[in-house]
């Protein structure tokens, strides 16, 4: 199937989000699901616009019941498959969305723990990825005082829906973010 066009997504992030921080999420999000697809054989294209459009609306609608909800909308009328709106939508917990499909548990599993990984490297005194191990991520996962908004369960639920190691998974983050570290300032 042809999907919309990653220019296109693009757009749709820039002119609803302005945070250059939620931008480099999409981003790092974005690589996250596209190495992901490659791993299971799955559409890149595919996977890589759920990964950059997931929180696009988050600026405009954070609360629960409208992010992903209002995003979803406008995502319809700019004429995007209810494939990537339901995988979209299916990311927020609230939503009751089930994850049935790869599509929808890589996306859950992807959100929260690859922002975490990047909250993990920016942390750190060099801020560099490559310095970034599983060990250092579930150490700063145990510490609730640190990344506070992350939702631990989440983290947890989303990597067992995946059917993966944590410590495998975390890996598997950083050498997908790896490439994209100097975009996302994540190798100054």
């Amino acid at each position: 199937m042809a999907w919309p066009s990653r220019e296109q997504a693009w757009d749709i992030l820039n002119r609803y989000t302005q945070n250059p921080q939620l931008i480099k999420h999409a981003l790092a999000v974005e690589a996250v699901m596209r190495a992901l697809a490659r791993q299971y054989g799955e559409d890149e294209d595919l996977f890589g616009l759920v990964g950059l459009l997931h929180d696009f609306d988050y600026e405009k609608y954070p609360a629960i019941g409208e992010h992903t909800i209002k995003g979803g909308e406008i995502l319809l009328q700019e004429g995007f498959p209810e494939r990537i709106v339901t995988a979209i939508r299916s990311h927020v917990t609230e939503n009751q969305i089930p994850r049935d499909g790869l599509l929808e548990k890589a996306i859950f599993a992807a959100d929260e723990l690859t922002g975490f990984v990047v909250a993990v490297t920016l942390v750190r005194p060099e801020k560099q990825l490559s310095q970034v191990t599983p060990r250092s991520v579930i150490k700063k996962l145990k510490d609730k005082s640190f990344a506070r908004g992350v939702n631990r369960q989440e983290v947890y639920d989303g990597v067992a829906g995946l059917g993966v190691d944590l410590e495998a998974f975390i890996a598997f983050i950083v050498e997908a973010l790896e490439p994209q570290a100097a975009a996302l300032g994540l190798n100054p």
